[in-house]
């Protein structure tokens, strides 16, 4: 985010604490707008799913079942039916807010990821063990604690960590945050006493894979972002004041109506004004006890809480 964008945004002081853990998405709200990250993930505010997201997650949901099937029976016919079966499921439970135009759109996006998958690789090939599909990630850095569940990992004379992407290949320069994903995941499996040889991003509509190899320079990056974005979390806490950055993030973001550095008449976050008005915009606030929003020992590892 450049500074000279940025808004300070004083809110209100609801008593709530950090996650007790820090995820890969957490760490992209932040860097997109802190303030949208403390009405998600300290308010408590749950953002709908957009059409994107939803894609997203059907696609890796088909392919994560998909792979869980013996290598022989990894069929496009197999694929295809998964999809199908998958995405009516999809549908029936947003069926409230898709539009005809957002049907199509789903049908078209997850079906041309699906193609893209099988023009990338031959699953027919590919050796996984279940237990590396959706693997949980836990480490702890400087008493930062971090959670989060990779895509997949395969051990076929590398370990290589690989995350889907249902959108096209980005510019070069947009690749860092991605990368730096699955570079934090590596250095968390790393942490636990696993080497990981490679990450790889695949791009499934537009059949690009991008990989690296996991150099420690590149782990210590990865590290040093995890740690230092929570300590600015852990100050904005303390000030209750987080930076708002009013522009493109704002285009797909659910607390617009809601953000003093976006509309001008908003309440101050935090209040019952502002809760209201939340509400109104038929927004879902999760109830954390603060047992679970504690900064408190690892016993409960994998913290014991939803990972957003």
């Amino acid at each position: 985010m450049a500074d000279d964008k940025l808004v300070a945004v004083k809110v209100a002081d609801i008593g709530n604490q950090l996650p007790n853990h820090v995820s890969p998405s957490q760490l992209s709200s932040f860097d997109r707008c802190s303030l949208a990250y403390w009405f998600s993930s300290v308010a408590g505010w749950r953002e709908p799913a957009g059409l994107p997201q939803i894609i997203g997650t059907l696609v890796h949901d088909v392919l994560e079942n998909f792979l869980k099937i013996k290598a022989e029976n990894r069929t496009k016919e197999a694929a295809w039916n998964m999809l199908r079966d998958t995405g009516e499921v999809v549908i029936n439970n947003n069926k409230s807010w898709l539009t005809e135009e957002d049907l199509v759109t789903l049908k078209d996006k997850s079906a041309e990821s699906l193609k893209g998958y099988f023009d990338l690789e031959d699953p027919t090939q590919l050796e996984i063990d279940l237990e590396d599909l959706e693997r949980p990630v836990t480490a702890i850095f400087e008493s930062v604690k971090l959670y989060g569940r990779l895509d997949r990992m395969t051990r076929d004379g590398v370990v290589r960590i690989t995350d889907y992407k249902t959108s096209k290949r980005p510019a070069p320069q947009y690749l860092t945050d991605s990368l730096r994903q699955v570079m934090l995941y590596a250095a968390g499996l790393k942490e636990n006493g696993l080497e990981v040889g490679e990450v790889e991003l695949i791009y499934l509509p537009g059949r690009d894979r991008v990989r690296r190899p996991t150099y420690k320079s590149a782990l210590d990056r990865a590290v040093q972002h995890l740690v230092t974005t929570r300590r600015k979390m852990d100050s904005s806490l303390t000030k209750q004041t987080w930076m708002a950055n009013p522009g493109s993030p704002c285009k797909s973001c659910a607390f617009v109506k809601a953000c003093p550095a976006k509309t001008a008449k908003a309440p101050i976050p935090g209040t019952k004004e502002s809760e209201d008005l939340l509400q109104t915009l038929n927004l879902e606030k999760r109830v954390r006890s603060k047992s679970s929003n504690a900064t408190s020992g690892m016993e409960m590892l994998p913290f014991g809480e939803e990972a957003q």
